[in-house]
C-alpha cells in the first residue's frame, strides 16, 4: 500500500482562504474549480532502508470542481447550513495505474460559537474510481473542525476526520482516522499562508491485519491574482509506516496550481 497527498487538501486550503477573505454571509453559492501540477519524489512508496535507490518520481495533474451552498439559519447569521458537491481527479504522467477520480457530496453545519471561536461539522459520501476495478470504492465520512481566531490575520484550527471506505475487493477496504492542526495567516489582504500537520491511520480489512500511518507536514501559499482567480503553491513532507517491518518510507510533494471561485 502507498499514500500520496490527498487531492482534497488543496481544495480544503482554498475553502479556508475563501472563508477568511469573503466571509460566509456574502454568498449563498460558491462555484470553484482548480488545476494543480505536482511532483512526488517517491511515487511508488519504496522503503527508505536499506537504500532509496528504488524510489521513483512522477508528475501528476489534479483537477477539481465544486459547488458550495450556504444558508443562514438565524437572523444573526452565526449559524449556517452547508451543502457541497464536488469532483476530484488525478492523472499521472508515467504511473497511469495511480490515476483516480472521486465524486463527493457533503452536508453539515457551521456555527460561530463566540467572537473568536467557531466550529463546523460535515458528513459526506463518496465514490472513488481507479484504474484497478478491485480498488474502486464507495464510502462515508465525517469531519469536525474547531477554529480559534487569534487576531484579525491569524487563526488556529483543529481537525478530526473519520472515513469508512468499502472497495470491490475486501482487502482494499479500510476505516481511517485523521487528526490535524492548521495555522492560518494573512500577511497581506490578498495573500494566505497555511501551515499544518496531520496524523492519519488506516486499518485495512485484509486477511492479515494491515495498519498504515501517515504523518504530514505541509505549507501552502495562496495569492489572489484578480477578483476570482488564485495562484497557489505548496510543499508537503510525508512519513509513512505500517505494522509490517521494512515498509516505512518518506516522500515529498511540490505543487503549483491555479484556482477560480465565483
Amino acid at each position: 500500500m502507498r499514500f500520496s497527498l490527498h487531492p482534497a487538501i488543496p481544495a480544503a486550503l482554498l475553502a479556508g482562504m475563501l472563508a477568511a477573505l469573503t466571509g460566509l454571509a456574502q454568498a449563498e453559492v460558491n462555484l470553484n474549480a482548480g488545476a494543480r501540477l505536482s511532483h512526488d519524489n517517491n511515487v511508488n512508496g519504496s522503503p527508505d532502508t536499506p537504500s532509496k535507490a528504488n524510489q521513483l518520481s512522477d508528475n501528476f495533474l489534479s483537477l477539481s470542481g465544486s459547488a458550495v451552498y450556504f444558508k443562514p439559519l438565524n437572523d444573526e447569521q452565526t449559524n449556517y447550513f452547508i451543502a457541497q458537491i464536488g469532483m476530484q481527479a488525478s492523472n499521472y504522467n508515467k504511473f497511469k495505474n495511480l490515476n483516480s477520480s472521486m465524486l463527493v457530496a457533503s452536508a453539515g453545519n457551521y456555527r460561530q460559537l463566540s467572537p473568536t471561536w467557531s466550529g463546523q461539522v460535515m458528513g459526506r459520501g463518496f465514490r472513488r474510481d481507479t484504474r484497478q476495478n478491485e480498488r474502486d470504492s464507495n464510502g462515508v465520512g465525517a469531519t469536525l473542525e474547531i477554529k480559534k481566531q487569534l487576531n484579525q490575520t491569524l487563526w488556529l484550527k483543529g481537525v478530526a476526520d473519520y472515513e469508512d471506505s468499502k472497495a470491490n475487493l475486501g482487502s482494499f477496504s479500510y476505516t481511517g482516522e485523521t487528526y490535524g492542526l492548521n495555522l492560518g495567516y494573512l500577511p497581506r489582504t490578498d495573500t494566505f499562508v497555511n501551515l499544518g500537520y496531520s496524523h492519519a491511520r488506516r486499518e485495512f480489512k485484509s486477511t492479515l491485519p494491515f495498519n498504515a500511518t501517515t504523518q504530514t507536514l505541509f505549507v501552502e501559499v495562496t495569492e489572489r491574482m484578480s477578483k476570482n482567480w488564485y495562484l497557489n503553491g505548496g510543499y508537503a513532507y510525508m512519513k509513512n509506516d505500517s505494522n509490517f517491518a521494512g515498509t516505512a518510507y518518506t516522500n515529498q510533494v511540490l505543487s503549483l496550481g491555479v484556482s477560480f471561485s465565483y
